[in-house]
């Protein structure tokens, strides 16, 4: 029995073989490369007789009806170059018969046989749209000299295709779409674009989304086509008669026709897809479009692009009975919009049904769209964050479509959306943006107080984080001045409202309630309070504050809300000339500038202080009128007097349990640091010496008048909490000076826990005692027996709640003077800054070294450190301060009143305070005479030789600095180069 020989393949056979089987491949590159070799190895050179090409042409038609994913694509690609090399350039009268075969070939080819499965049928449609598509791109049938049936039987082929399956309906319109753009491109006969429109007319799809797409670039590119009546209200899809017919059509819901009853089903779709219909796109270009083409008539009755938003999405995409398959659609929607429309249109966008189903869904993660919706804010804050023009116009519709909601949009959705789009607002777009929000603190749309409170107290919001967020721009030179334009603007609207109701233009509706008002000035605060941090020039900004609370006084249409009437109406008439009397001196004088600067600072914050209702402003502006006078008028005959004066007037700020407050004092301080002296610096070291208790505070703040001022200090307000952990960005000690001071503190709160059990179990005995007399129990009491114990019980619990309370009271006193003595080291901080080269700022080490030992708060200690590290690490080389040979006794003796600290039971991070201390000393006495340096050798010897534990870990590195710092003081001494080296004490 012969065997069956194997077939031999030729090389060339090969390569084929791997061009068509690269043409199904996935990736697009390699379809692309595929297609070029198959187009250099089938060009007319190689390949020109019928069989040949016949040959060809079946392969690739047969390649089209392939399931694999990506076949049709490349084999698609293939053909269209295949038809254009081969018949593209065809001039014999033969190339109609050619054509006419070829296109009955692609029918027959891709007609599915009888034995076919539902898969294979499917294939073979999409093959056969496919390869009409590549007849068409190839554009082998929009030549002159051929007969009109090539390109009508085509456009058949596709029609028919689209009527008789509804999943290719889509596929066959893009098809179509993009023929119309392949005359539209190209210098054709206008035959093939009318045939185009009468083919559409005839197959019954002129009203879906299809035939709306290749209608309306019929009549925009081709103005003189003659398109049919009876379809559309002026021949025109988007007329405003015809917005709810549309709306239907994009929604794909079927509209049947009375003179068909079988249309509707004729127009149905296939099954739900996630991609957007391509016609959407062409709608939405043609309602954003320009001017139109040279030629076309204009429409006067066409729909615009916010109606039509109205309509067809926002009515029907994301109604609230639309299925969820729709919301996806217009979320789809949104987003490539929000990536692309031009600005102008982006405020229309945010329409109801949008920004309701928007919030719910990004209101939690559980919502079925709810990546949709993430997805959705994302693409509008990334393309915000490359034009910040869109981040205005986007606001403007939020905020429009939102100003009815009583919860803000970022609380409701749990995303900062509004506040990342007020930080990328342009400066330029400032102007548009600002007064909407003022008119809706005016008239925020209810006349329900609850409701109208509720609503401004956002936009107050909004208004304060758009300043905060957009002040640190005055420090730029570009909208620098946009910015601080306004910045002043909404300074000016807060002011405006927090003091005074108009009483004709702009009179708020309803009347702004007494929270709202609260909510105003506490607002005010805070941007102030920002300003001083980060403006460059906040003595105008604060001045332009109050010259609009001057202003609206002056207007008759204004009413105050506070009482000026008698005495406090003359104070701050007195007060606002004053506060004139020192801006002209800060404009006509330059050598005190800064120092007029800060006065005119200070007046401007305590007499707004004044109009918030604080009556220990009147003094506070008597004593800062004072102070001027012995600064600025007699500078030269009482600045002493003065400068004990201001720092009292600090202090009095820095006491205040406001930031605000404690900023300003901050800002001016370093002013007047110059001309701070002794009985200045002794007001700030007495309250360091204050002990933490309520007899401190009763000491500190004259029977507890300034902890009243606390208990009553407005609710969210600037009122600062000093975290009692190591922050603020101060360095904590060492761990082992953490451990000492840590025990020292545990010892502490373990004296007052025993002290609260041993009160405790006294409280319940006397209870027992009191339920129980004579041994007796519940059940052997009467009815006149309980009630007799109703009276001593009640006692009891009052003496025990006065008891807590006083428990209370001297918790709130110790956090009081702690607050008060960090502040006042930051104060010392800035101080030591500028002063250390000064003799004066010794005064500092003893009672520095003082708090680190007495303090029961680690922060305070730490503060108080971190004070004498920085104090220690100035004085290097020259800035170390210099001292006359009369004064070393002075330093000798405070050398040796800090070896008495050293010496005293103590944390780790006193001593390491008291080594800086000593080797600062040690440095100068002996920077001032060489000889010095044996006195301070026995110093340290007498204090060796009289600590109880000289060896103790801590107190070992004490004298170890000490030697290497003297040695390295001898040796440089010897070799005739003395130059006094670095402090480089422990710690």
């Amino acid at each position: 029995m012969s065997k069956k020989r194997p077939r031999v393949l030729s090389s060339v056979d090969t390569q084929l073989v791997e061009i068509y089987d690269d043409l199904a491949n996935e990736n697009e590159n390699i379809r692309l490369k595929a297609a070029i070799a198959f187009s250099d190895t089938n060009s007319p050179k190689n390949c020109h007789s019928p069989e040949q090409l016949s040959k060809v042409l079946r392969r690739l038609i047969r390649g089209l009806c392939s399931g694999r994913k990506a076949a049709r694509h490349g084999f698609s690609i293939a053909l269209t170059e295949f038809l254009y090399q081969h018949w593209g350039n065809s001039s014999n009268s033969d190339a109609s018969l050619h054509i006419s075969e070829l296109i009955d070939n692609l029918v027959k080819l891709t007609e599915a046989t009888g034995k076919a499965n539902g898969q294979e049928e499917r294939d073979h449609h999409f093959g056969r749209v496919f390869g009409a598509r590549a007849f068409i791109q190839s554009g082998v049938l929009l030549q002159e000299n051929l007969p009109a049936n090539a390109w009508h039987r085509i456009l058949n082929v596709i029609f028919e295709a689209a009527k008789k399956k509804p999943w290719l309906r889509e596929m066959c319109g893009m098809s179509i779409y993009e023929a119309a753009q392949m005359i539209s491109a190209g210098d054709h006969n206008p035959r093939f674009i009318q045939a185009l429109i009468d083919q559409l007319i005839d197959s019954g799809l002129a009203k879906t989304p299809e035939g709306i797409a290749i209608w309306l670039k019929v009549q925009r590119y081709f103005p003189k086509a003659k398109m049919p009546t009876g379809i559309w209200q002026d021949e025109n899809p988007l007329h405003r008669k015809e917005k709810s017919k549309l709306a239907k059509i994009l929604k794909e819901t079927p509209i049947a026709e009375r003179s068909d009853e079988h249309s509707a089903e004729t127009l149905q779709r296939g099954s739900w897809t996630s991609k957007i219909h391509f016609a959407w796109n062409v709608i939405l270009s043609e309602l954003m479009r320009g001017k139109p083409v040279e030629g076309a008539v204009p429409k006067p009755f066409t729909i615009g692009f916010r109606d039509f938003w109205q309509v067809a999405v926002d009515e029907h995409l994301f109604s609230s009975i639309s299925s969820e398959e729709r919301k996806y659609w217009g979320f789809r929607l949104c987003q490539q919009l929000f990536s692309s429309a031009s600005p102008d249109f982006l405020p229309d966008l945010f329409s109801s049904n949008f920004v309701r189903c928007l919030i719910n869904q990004l209101a939690s993660k559980e919502r079925y769209l709810h990546l949709a919706a993430e997805k959705t804010i994302k693409s509008l804050l990334i393309r915000a964050e490359n034009e910040p023009s869109v981040a205005s116009a986007a606001l403007r519709g939020l905020i429009a479509c939102t100003s009815h909601l009583t919860v803000s949009f970022d609380d409701i959705t749990k995303t900062k959306t509004v506040e990342r789009l007020l930080a990328l607002v342009h400066p330029s777009s400032l102007g548009q943006l600002v007064p909407e929000l003022c008119v809706q603190l005016v008239s925020p749309g209810t006349t329900q107080e609850k409701d109208a409170s509720a609503r401004r107290q956002i936009t107050i919001d909004q208004l304060t984080y758009l300043l905060k967020s957009h002040q640190k721009r005055t420090k730029q030179d570009t909208h620098g001045s946009e910015c601080s334009s306004l910045t002043r603007q909404i300074l000016g609207v807060l002011a405006t409202y927090s003091y005074f109701s108009p009483s004709q233009a702009d009179c708020p509706v309803p009347p702004l309630s007494l929270r709202t008002q609260e909510t105003l000035r506490t607002r005010l605060s805070t941007c102030l309070l920002h300003i001083l941090s980060n403006s460059p020039a906040p003595t105008s900004l604060a001045s332009h504050v109050v010259d609009v609370i001057l202003r609206c006084e002056a207007d008759k249409h204004m009413n105050l809300i506070l009482d000026l009437t008698g005495t406090l109406g003359e104070i701050i008439s007195n007060a606002r000339d004053f506060l004139g009397h020192v801006r002209k001196q800060t404009m006509s004088e330059s050598n005190n500038k800064p120092m007029l600067c800060a006065f005119e600072l200070l007046y401007s914050f305590t007499i707004l202080q004044l109009y918030n209702g604080n009556h220990d402003a009147v003094g506070m502006l008597g004593d800062l009128r004072s102070c001027f006078d012995l600064l600025i008028e007699r500078r030269q005959t009482a600045e002493h007097i003065g400068s004990e004066l201001i720092v009292e007037i600090l202090l009095s700020y820095v006491a205040k349990p406001s930031q605000l407050f404690r900023r300003l004092a901050q800002q001016v301080f370093p002013i007047f640091i110059p001309i701070i002296q002794h009985d200045g610096l002794l007001s700030m070291i007495k309250v360091l010496k204050t002990e933490e208790n309520l007899s401190g505070q009763y000491e500190m703040f004259e029977n507890d008048a300034m902890h009243s001022v606390e208990d009553s200090s407005d609710d969210g307000s600037d009122v600062e909490e000093v975290d009692m952990t190591n922050g603020n960005g101060v360095q904590s000690p060492p761990d082992e000076e953490d451990d000492s001071q840590a025990s020292s503190e545990g010892t502490e709160d373990e004296d007052q826990s025993e002290e609260i059990d041993e009160e405790t179990a006294a409280f319940n005995a006397k209870l027992a005692q009191t339920l129980n007399p004579g041994e007796s129990t519940d059940e052997d009491m009467d009815d006149e027996q309980m009630e007799a114990l109703d009276g001593p019980i009640a006692s009891m619990f009052k003496a025990r709640k006065k008891l807590v309370s006083k428990k209370q009271q001297r918790m709130d006193a110790k956090e009081t003077i702690v607050n008060f003595k960090c502040r006042v080291l930051e104060l010392l901080e800035s101080f030591v800054k500028q002063r250390h080269k000064d003799l004066l700022a010794l005064d500092l080490l003893l009672p520095l070294l003082t708090v680190i030992r007495t303090t029961t708060s680690r922060l305070v200690s730490a503060r108080a450190c971190k004070v004498m590290k920085d104090f220690s690490k100035r004085c290097k080389g020259r800035n170390a301060p210099h001292i006359e040979e009369q004064q070393g006794a002075a330093i000798t003796e405070l050398l040796k009143e800090v070896h008495l600290e050293v010496m005293r039971e103590s944390s780790n991070a006193h001593i390491s305070a008291c080594n800086q201390a000593s080797l600062l000393l040690a440095k100068i006495l002996v920077g001032n005479d060489k000889k010095n340096l044996k006195a301070v050798a026995n110093i340290y010897a007498d204090t060796q030789s009289s600590m109880s534990d000289p060896q103790g870990r801590i107190k070992k590195l004490f004298f170890i600095d000490w030697s290497n710092w003297a040695k390295s003081v001898e040796t440089m001494c010897e070799d005739g180069k003395y130059e006094l080296p670095a402090v480089r004490g422990n710690g």
